[in-house]
């Protein structure tokens, strides 16, 4: 029975002491989940902040981009309304120089900008297949596309160019064939002078120098 009783107390002490190692194991083991756990939380925040930074960065670029393009297009804004606006250096008629011409118009020019405002007349629907196409004829009789011209339902057209070439001479009204990029085959319509700089009011002279198919004359 003594022995029994040893034996049990023995029992008791040891489950004791495993429950005294239990006590200590398992906070252990709760501070360990709750480091780790802290641990990839902090992680996950992290990683999160920095994709938050990235997303800040990129809008902010998209922003920057969005003003400059804005700025862009204002400060264009502004130095077309200069232009339109402005009565520019001289004047000039847009003369026939095709028997079958019906066409008229006026130039406003701005050698210093190197542009030019054209506001045409008596225009009707291009024949099948060709446009109307705004050119510059320089001093050696080469022509430079400077954009088309869509006839309004009144016959009138219109055309501010800005990239007029320096030695620019006359300015031209054309047909081409739609989609054409070159002007060899270009019918001309009518022409008005071009002043160089310096000069300045009303041009009444013909043209000097205009084209023929593509080819310039002398007038």
């Amino acid at each position: 029975m003594a022995s029994e009783r040893i034996e049990f107390g023995s029992v008791l002490e040891k489950k004791g002491s495993d429950a005294k190692l239990w006590l200590l194991i398992i906070p252990a083991i709760v501070a360990v989940v709750g480091v780790a756990g802290y641990g990839i939380a902090q992680t996950s925040k992290i990683g999160a902040l920095e994709r938050d930074a990235q997303a800040a960065r990129q809008q902010a670029a998209e922003l920057q981009k969005t003003v400059e393009q804005r700025d862009k297009l204002l400060t264009e804004a502004r130095a077309d309304e200069t232009v339109q606006r402005s009565a520019g250096a001289a004047v000039a008629l847009f003369y026939g120089v095709n028997p079958r011409a019906h066409e008229s118009g006026v130039a406003f020019a701005h050698p210093s900008e190197h542009a030019v405002r054209a506001y045409f007349y008596g225009l009707t629907a291009p024949p099948e297949g060709q446009e109307y196409v705004v050119a510059a004829r320089t001093r050696g009789g080469e022509a430079k596309a400077l954009g088309s011209v869509l006839p309004g339902n009144d016959g009138t057209g219109f055309l501010l160019a800005k990239d007029v070439p320096e030695d620019t001479v006359a300015v031209e009204l054309l047909l081409r064939p739609r989609g054409e990029e070159r002007l060899d085959g270009a019918e001309p319509r009518v022409s008005a002078s071009y002043p160089g700089q310096g000069q300045r009011g009303v041009l009444t002279e013909a043209p000097a120098v205009q084209a023929r198919r593509g080819r310039p004359t002398r007038g």
